[in-house]
């Protein structure tokens, strides 16, 4: 059975990718990471060097000196003793709200080697109402090192760029405080759900309008588009219809369907009345058509020429 990773068209204009990943290796690996045949649905497996040479042809120094930046970023963590990798962010922007893949995920804990991993999968499944079954245990609360960077040539401590965003492991730019406080969690959780990851280009515009209509008619929206499956853009076209009408509430949108229905089929049937056919008439006559001396002559010709060819036919069955 095949397995599909998602990773949003945006990757490459993300601020992470385009002003930390600054050489190619880097940008390769990252997309690695996230697609490679290891991946799980908890966003934890363990990381086989060797494949990851063979796969994408880099070197082990090449591979310890990116999976370090990566680490200094807190985009992975990287357990040296279980050879684990953990995507931060992962499960965030690969939603498990499905029970179908929390029981996924609930069977990949069970293969965690890494304790301090299986409790970070279980308190953001927690924390994001993913319907798991695991309970996070006593001893999970253990601290255990992981983040210790590989025996490799150090890395500089990196400075993040004023703009840059490094909280998305889908390559997708994380709603601030602000914007989480402004419009409801819902709305980027029903968008992930419906469309896929959300990227910050989404995020700010899912702010504006939840300022503009309210989550209510957002979702509204985003489900009404879902439904008809169509992308966010047709959700855009009818949240921009409503806004348009100064419709603030469900009820009001209730109210405009309700008109619509109302009002589109009577107009697309007025005034249209079929004529009344001639031939209905009780004073109608049928047209005679007028024809030219040559073509009754050619008419006549066709009938003789007919006849005598039945004349022809009886003779030589009399025979």
């Amino acid at each position: 059975m095949a397995i599909y990773r998602q990773i949003h068209t945006t990757i490459w204009q993300d601020n992470f990718v385009g002003d930390v990943l600054t050489d190619p290796p880097e940008k390769l690996f990252w997309a690695y990471l996230l697609t490679n045949s290891q991946t799980t649905q908890c966003g934890v497996y363990p990381f086989r060097m060797r494949q990851a040479q063979f796969d994408i042809g880099l070197t082990e120094d090449e591979i310890k000196s990116i999976i370090n930046k990566l680490v200094q970023y807190e985009k992975i963590k990287y357990s040296t003793e279980n050879n684990e990798i953990m995507i931060v962010n992962w499960l965030k922007y690969n939603s498990a709200r499905s029970p179908k893949v929390a029981a996924v995920i609930d069977k990949e804990l069970l293969s965690i080697k890494t304790l301090e991993f299986e409790s970070e999968v279980i308190k953001k499944c927690l924390e994001l109402k993913y319907p798991i079954k695991t309970k996070l245990s006593d001893e999970n609360t253990v601290s255990i090192p992981y983040r210790y960077p590989i025996d490799t040539i150090s890395q500089p401590e990196p400075e993040p760029t004023q703009n840059q965003n490094i909280t998305n492991t889908a390559t997708a730019t994380e709603p601030t405080d602000e914007d989480q406080a402004s419009a409801a969690p819902d709305v980027y959780a029903y968008y992930q759900e419906a469309f896929g990851v959300l990227n910050s280009f989404v995020s700010e515009n899912l702010t504006q309008w939840v300022k503009d209509l309210g989550s209510d008619l957002v979702i509204e929206a985003m489900k009404r588009s879902a439904l008809d499956q169509k992308g966010f853009r047709y959700a855009e076209g009818i949240m921009r219809k409503w806004a348009k009408k100064n419709l603030k509430t469900l009820e009001d949108v209730a109210a405009d369907d309700v008109s619509f229905n109302n009002n589109s089929r009577p107009k697309r049937n007025a005034g249209k009345q079929e004529p009344t056919p001639p031939w209905v008439k009780p004073d109608y006559v049928a047209p005679v058509e007028e024809k030219t001396p040559e073509q009754k002559s050619e008419e006549q010709a066709q009938l003789q020429a007919a006849m005598e060819k039945i004349r022809q036919g009886r003779k030589e069955e009399a025979l």
